[in-house]
């Protein structure tokens, strides 16, 4: 084998390691940044049977089905602080924001489905500071807005809500798959 061939050789290793490294290399990290940013989804969790200190039950997001147009009822919720119909910047005070089952992750947004998403309304007393995909439990008057929602929109709302953050293992504490 000449001098020649040998360099073309090592060349050609060079840019093969390049390429592959230029594509493994940015795959890779968005595979990683993805599970670092992951949070878990709550929507298909049943609530175990407990009630907290003030006595309410929690609710899973699958039992909002039950509850018809107009009705209402007091309500425990685990779910992810996200902002309403408008962006809102981490610590901002807010006086409503939506609660969702998902909290979507770096690269992709959580859904908005209108049968998933809590409007969520602080007592005139005073407002929140937002938390953008942030884990807490919500107690309120849980009420069905309307039957067909439009799209985006709320289908649910908790007036005169408590707001308390919540710690991820809550998640097994009060709910099963």
């Amino acid at each position: 084998m000449t001098v020649k061939k040998r360099a073309d050789r090592k060349g050609e290793t060079r840019t093969l390691a390049l390429i592959l490294a230029s594509i493994v290399g940015p795959v890779f990290l968005t595979g990683a940044l993805i599970a670092i940013d992951m949070r878990t989804d709550l929507s298909n969790l049943k609530a175990k049977p407990g009630t907290d200190a003030d006595g309410l039950p929690a609710m899973g997001w699958s039992d909002l089905e039950n509850l018809g147009p107009g009705q209402q009822r007091p309500a425990r919720m685990l779910g992810y602080m996200m902002d309403g119909y408008r962006p809102v910047p981490d610590g901002t005070p807010v006086e409503t924001f939506m609660l969702m089952p998902d909290a979507g992750h770096l690269l992709h947004p959580a859904h908005r489905e209108a049968e998933e998403m809590v409007e969520v309304w602080m007592p005139l007393d005073g407002p929140i500071r937002y938390s953008d995909r942030r884990l807490v439990w919500v107690s309120g008057m849980l009420r069905r807005k309307e039957a067909k929602p439009r799209e985006g929109v709320a289908a649910f709302s908790m007036a005169n809500a408590e707001v308390r953050l919540a710690a991820e293992r809550q998640i097994r504490e009060w709910f099963a798959p």
